[in-house]
């Protein structure tokens, strides 16, 4: 996992089974110990979701893989479209081919931003994968928000 300058430092997650315990205790006094994977793309959200379930499985963790679909101004908010349904069944099929079971959701909102604060409880661990560059990925900068946000973010380099 690299460590982003930017992001404060207890924020940022290992991905081994010691540090997601200390933190699933943490989380277990407020009701289970929900764990958040966003849809980047099918083989990075895979990634994420297999490596998630493997160090979760003894800690009775929720695993909730999402994905923000935003809709335009000029569209209602309340009808979802064919796109969503479609965007539904990706995530699902995704979530099944990683072998995890895990629940889909996918949120409709008018800025992506608004979109992570409907689906994030406060100081969510969030796991993510992204392929491993020199530059910062689309994944990395996504990782910073929400580092910065005050999530707990678990970054999978593949």
């Amino acid at each position: 996992m690299a460590c982003h300058q930017a992001w404060p430092e207890q924020l940022i997650v290992r991905l081994d089974e010691r540090s997601l315990l200390g933190l699933a205790k943490l989380q277990r006094g407020r009701g289970g110990f929900p764990v958040f994977v966003p849809y980047t793309s099918p083989e990075l959200t895979r990634a994420a979701l297999e490596q998630a379930a493997v160090l979760t499985r003894n800690l009775g963790a929720h695993i909730t893989l999402f994905a923000v679909q935003v809709i335009p101004f000029s569209m209602p908010l309340d009808i979802p479209s064919g796109s969503v349904a479609l965007l539904e069944q990706k995530l699902a099929a995704v979530a099944q081919q990683a072998g995890t079971e895990a629940e889909v959701r996918v949120i409709c909102a008018r800025d992506f931003g608004l979109g992570l604060k409907q689906i994030l409880m406060p100081n969510s661990l969030v796991v993510m994968a992204t392929k491993k560059r020199w530059w910062p990925t689309a994944e990395v900068k996504l990782a910073g928000v929400l580092a910065r946000a005050g999530h707990s973010v678990a970054i999978l380099g593949v």
